[in-house]
């Protein structure tokens, strides 16, 4: 495959990937909706700084680490499926706001960002998407330089749809509209979370 191919296939594999809803796509939306435009941009950054992680076990080869340590899957899996489940019990929580909610404060944008960073990294499916990906279109004869642009795309991209995610969400007249329903949408989020979660456990 020529250089144009390869960069063409994989990033049209990882837009229908990254555009998926899941785990990523769930935080994102939650942590804008329940704390702001603000609060979801880092939420999408702190996930597109965990996928670097994914992205160099992808092209460095290391699907023959993952053969020889299967467990490490196991540890991703069960750690991921431990935070969703925390995420979500938080949310299952959400009540009608009150008159003393009026003042609640965002959190800190580090704690924001890495809630992206903690979802994305214990994600068992994106460290084989990529290991798989990798594996099937790059060649030992596959050029440092692609492989660079192959991963600064991935993350810059991953970051891009999500921010759109985050603004989108986050308008004012968007966000405001829902607020009124804001405990009941927060629900919804947990027991997405929560079903996910389960997900990751059975897969």
């Amino acid at each position: 495959m020529s250089p144009l191919a390869i960069f063409g296939a994989v990033a049209l594999a990882h837009l229908l990937a990254v555009m998926s809803p899941g785990p990523d796509f769930v935080i994102v939306s939650r942590q804008t909706l329940q704390h702001g435009r603000a609060a979801g941009l880092w939420t999408a950054w702190g996930i597109a700084s965990g996928i670097v992680f994914h992205v160099c076990w992808g092209l460095l080869g290391l699907a023959w680490l993952l053969e020889q340590a299967p467990r490490i899957l196991e540890w991703l899996r069960y750690g991921g499926a431990a935070f969703l489940l925390v995420m979500g019990w938080s949310a299952l929580r959400s009540r009608p706001a009150g008159p003393d909610d009026a003042t609640v404060v965002a959190p800190p944008a580090r704690r924001s960002f890495w809630i992206g960073v903690t979802t994305n990294l214990l994600n068992p499916k994106a460290a084989l998407f990529f290991v798989a990906l990798f594996s099937a279109v790059l060649t030992s004869s596959t050029s440092p330089g692609l492989r660079l642009l192959l991963g600064t795309w991935i993350v810059l991209s991953t970051g891009a749809w999500f921010s759109l995610v985050a603004l989108g969400l986050g308008h004012p007249r968007i966000r405001a509209k829902l607020q009124a329903r804001a405990w009941q949408i927060d629900r919804a989020m947990g027991g997405l979370l929560v079903l996910l979660a389960l997900l990751v456990l059975l897969g």
